[in-house]
């Protein structure tokens, strides 16, 4: 694993591929490090301020990479495997946080990212993992996110979704039909990781928007249910699916409220 000269997007070599990643703050120091964990759609570039203003609100380090298949990062062979989200939190993850040398650290995932840092909190893997910040995260597949991926399938292929998502990937398709074909197959229809759930035992501060296409409140309803740690639930009233762009402040002032709360 080869990390890159110090450059502002910077580049490390992972079982012979490439990711790319950017920093605020320097990860060598003692200071906690918030691992930011993109959407299925996601990417460096998508994030846009979001990552510098997450760091310059806690006094945090902040660390932001896009997954294989994103950004400028290495593609992949599609199809995805239905357990492609495992995969990223048990195989890859793990091999980031070792090949940077990172210490203390939060994960905060937005979406495929909150289901990743989900199944990267459990109980077997949290040596350093001071807490997890998951943004609309995904538990089980409801119809309500079918549908929405749909009508979002159809817009990349006969409307103008797939010259607006390319400024944020190399290879949008590999990342667009990498992503939205997995949850429209089959064989996806049956996935879940409820029996994580009950391993985390981190503190847990969980956001999900009330209008939401891709998820309804029953996924942190459940994950209340069933982790055994703190538990902090925030549920935002006329917001989507991203309260990020959405409500932008108030996301990030809960952000800073939970973590000031553990350090």
């Amino acid at each position: 694993m080869k990390q890159s000269s110090n450059t502002e997007i910077k580049f490390l070599e992972i079982d012979s591929k490439i990711i790319e990643y950017q920093v605020f703050g320097d990860i060598s120091n003692d200071i906690p490090v918030l691992i930011l964990l993109h959407e299925g759609l996601g990417s460096i570039a998508m994030w846009r301020k979001i990552p510098e203003l997450i760091h310059l609100k806690t006094k945090l380090n902040v660390f932001v990479y896009s997954r294989f298949g994103y950004g400028k990062s290495s593609t992949i062979k599609l199809p995805r495997p239905t357990n492609y989200m495992s995969i990223e939190a048990e195989e890859y993850l793990p091999k980031i946080i070792k090949s940077l040398s990172i210490k203390n650290y939060f994960l905060i995932g937005h979406s495929d990212g909150g289901t990743i840092a989900s199944i990267g909190s459990k109980s077997k893997n949290i040596e350093q993992l001071l807490g997890t910040i998951l943004i609309a995260p995904h538990f089980f597949v409801e119809q309500e996110s079918i549908n929405a991926i749909e009508d979002i399938s159809y817009q990349y292929k006969y409307k103008n979704l797939k010259s607006k998502l390319e400024r944020f990937h190399n290879d949008v398709d590999n990342a667009f039909w990498g992503w939205s074909n997995v949850w429209l197959s089959p064989d996806f229809k049956n996935w879940n990781i409820l029996k994580y759930l009950p391993q985390i035992k981190t503190p847990i501060l969980a956001l999900q928007g009330t209008n939401d296409p891709y998820g309804t409140i029953n996924q942190i309803n459940i994950l209340e249910q069933k982790v055994r740690g703190p538990f902090d639930k925030v549920v935002i009233k006329d917001c989507g699916h991203n309260p990020f762009t959405e409500y932008t402040d108030k996301t990030i002032e809960h952000i800073n409220a939970f973590i000031k709360k553990i350090i």
